[in-house]
């Protein structure tokens, strides 16, 4: 097996124990002029980690090395949930070769960013901010509390579920929205698609977890946006492309809305023209909200866990088909 030698130096004596006779290969992600990446065998499979997959996309001459890498591997484990980057597009179109996202990693970081803005937004935090830096002593009014309040998220997988179990916590209503509906433990409710709009007037908190695709480009719009109320605040940790970012601009300066939190954005980096830098109460992060040290461990368990799998003859966890 092939991985990276952070995840060498890691994880190398727990793959030895479980299989005294596997053969690893680590590289270098950002080094793929080092003789070891050419010498690479057809091997069994790969951990494509965020580190690969961010230098490859970061630099086409590691871009290229890798896919002539993966074109040598029977099975490759992403470490990223979504499979719309360069590289991993150009090896789904290598024949024999079967690849796992890593979906389930992240949601739970993800969920915790979603609460962290939430929260924000609800107690007034920036506000409060301002005011001890001006050394302005003066309470806050307003609803700052979280109980009864209506929760809907729109693209209801597994982000979708940890954002309901949490919201569950707060003793929010959470309804869930995906396209083939099924009531779980996590949300009051589970919608279908169709039924998404008619709940709009009644959400204070739209959370948004939906993947790219041509049915949830721009499904965000300003026809959309008219219909939630003036209180209510949308929350982006899908792929960016869900919203119109002039749209929601004109929506949050012209008070349709009350704010904004993306932590994705349609282009990224963000360019400096965009509206939605000096957009009212719209915050920005740079597409970190699935970062801790806890989802980078669970996506090297994931990997280790389907290694387990095709040597045991069970079904690959998480394993893409378009």
């Amino acid at each position: 097996i092939v991985i990276s030698e952070d995840n060498n130096k890691l994880y190398r004596s727990e793959l030895l124990a479980f299989d005294p006779s596997m053969e690893i290969i680590s590289l270098n992600p950002l080094n793929p002029r080092d003789p070891a990446w050419e010498t690479v065998p057809e091997s069994d499979a790969l951990f494509m980690c965020y580190q690969f997959l961010f230098a490859a996309r970061d630099h086409p001459e590691i871009h290229d090395a890798l896919l002539t890498l993966s074109k040598r591997m029977k099975f490759i484990q992403s470490g990223f949930a979504g499979m719309d980057s360069p590289i991993l597009q150009a090896v789904l179109k290598i024949k024999n070769i079967q690849i796992a996202n890593a979906s389930s990693v992240y949601a739970i970081p993800i969920a915790h960013y979603v609460f962290s803005q939430i929260l924000r937004w609800n107690k007034r935090i920036d506000q409060h901010i301002e005011f001890q830096q001006s050394k302005h002593w003066a309470p806050i009014a307003g609803d700052g509390e979280l109980t009864d309040k209506t929760l809907v998220i729109l693209g209801y997988g597994g982000i979708g579920k940890q954002v309901a179990k949490l919201g569950k916590a707060f003793g929010m209503r959470v309804t869930g929205i995906k396209r083939n509906p099924a009531n779980d433990e996590y949300a009051d409710e589970v919608l279908g698609l169709d039924q998404f709009e008619e709940l709009l007037p009644l959400t204070d908190y739209l959370v948004l977890a939906l993947p790219d695709s041509a049915q949830t480009r721009d499904v965000i719009n300003a026809d959309v946006l008219k219909k939630l109320n003036n209180s209510a605040m949308l929350i982006n940790v899908g792929r960016g492309t869900a919203i119109n970012e002039p749209d929601l601009a004109d929506a949050l300066n012209s008070e349709e809305i009350s704010a904004a939190a993306l932590d994705t954005t349609k282009n990224e980096p963000l360019e400096n023209s965009s509206s939605l830098w000096t957009a009212k109460n719209c915050f920005i992060s740079a597409h970190d909200s699935a970062h801790s040290l806890k989802s980078l461990i669970r996506a090297f368990e994931l990997f280790f866990q389907n290694i387990k799998n095709i040597q045991n003859d069970q079904p690959i966890k998480n394993l893409y088909s378009e």
